[in-house]
C-alpha cells in the first residue's frame, strides 16, 4: 500500500532469491547432498507455480470460454499445492528424517486444494449483493465460476458478464452470486472443500510418526479452516 504494487513484487521475488541463498549456505551444517535437493525441490516447486500461474493467465485471455471444474482444480495444484509440497519438504528433509514424497506431494496437493477453495468461498462471504468479490475484480478462474458453467455450459455465466458490462464489477458480483446460489455452485464447493480436507487429513495420518502425522494434521485445520 505504501509503495505500490511493482516494489512490492520485486520485494516478493528478491525474498525467494533471498531463500535460495540461504538454503545454499547451509551446505557444512546439512551437507551438499542435501542442500542440492532442497534447492532442485524449491525450483521445480517455482517452475510449477509459474506454470500455474500462466494457466490462470492464459484463461484470462479466453474468458468467453467455460472453464471446467478439472482445469480449475488443475491450476490450483500447480499454482498452490508447490508452495505447501517444497516447504514441507525442505524442512523434513534438513531434520534428516524419512518420508514418502509421493504421500507429500499427495497431502501438499489435497492440502493446496482445499486451501484455494476456501479462500474462494471467503471471497463471498460478504451477504451484500453488490459488494465485489476479489475474484471478480481480479477477473480469475475460480471452481465457483467452473461449477455453474458446467450446469449450463456457462450461458448464464457469459449472459451475466455481457448484462453486466459498463455497470462496474459490483453489478456483475450480484448477478453472479444469484447464479452460484441457484445453481447450487456454493453448496458444491463447500463439499468439495470438506472432502479435499478430509483426504489431507487422512494423508497426515499415513506418515511415519506420530509427531510428524499431529504435525501434518494440525497444519491441515490451520491452513484448510472454514
Amino acid at each position: 500500500r505504501v509503495h505500490g504494487i511493482g516494489p512490492a513484487v520485486n520485494v516478493g521475488d528478491y525474498l525467494i532469491g533471498l531463500g535460495y541463498a540461504l538454503v545454499a549456505g547451509g551446505a557444512s551444517q546439512l551437507g551438499d547432498a542435501c542442500v542440492a535437493d532442497i534447492l532442485a525441490r524449491l525450483a521445480r516447486a517455482h517452475l510449477d507455480l509459474c506454470r500455474g500461474q500462466g494457466a490462470e493467465l492464459l484463461w484470462q485471455e479466453r474468458m468467453d470460454r467455460p472453464i471446467r471444474p478439472v482445469d480449475v482444480l488443475g491450476i490450483y495444484a500447480l499454482k498452490t499445492a508447490p508452495a505447501f509440497e517444497a516447504a514441507l519438504h525442505a524442512g523434513l528433509r534438513a531434520a534428516g528424517g524419512s518420508f514418502d514424497a509421493g504421500l507429500l506431494r499427495r497431502f501438499a496437493t489435497n492440502l493446496g486444494s482445499a486451501f484455494q477453495i476456501a479462500d474462494d468461498l471467503a471471497d463471498w462471504r460478504n451477504d451484500g449483493q453488490s459488494a465485489p468479490s476479489p475474484d471478480v475484480l481480479g477477473r480469475r478462474p475460480t471452481i465457483l465460476r467452473a461449477f455453474a458453467e458446467e450446469t449450463d455450459g456457462g450461458r448464464a455465466v457469459q449472459d451475466a458478464v455481457a448484462a453486466a458490462q459498463g455497470s462496474g464489477p459490483g453489478a456483475l458480483s450480484g448477478l453472479l452470486r444469484q447464479i452460484y446460489s441457484s445453481c447450487g455452485a456454493f453448496a458444491r464447493a463447500e463439499r468439495l472443500y470438506g472432502k479435499l480436507r478430509d483426504r489431507a487429513l487422512a494423508d497426515a495420518g499415513e506418515f511415519p510418526t506420530p509427531a510428524l502425522c499431529d504435525l501434518l494434521r494440525f497444519l491441515t485445520r490451520m491452513v484448510a479452516s472454514r
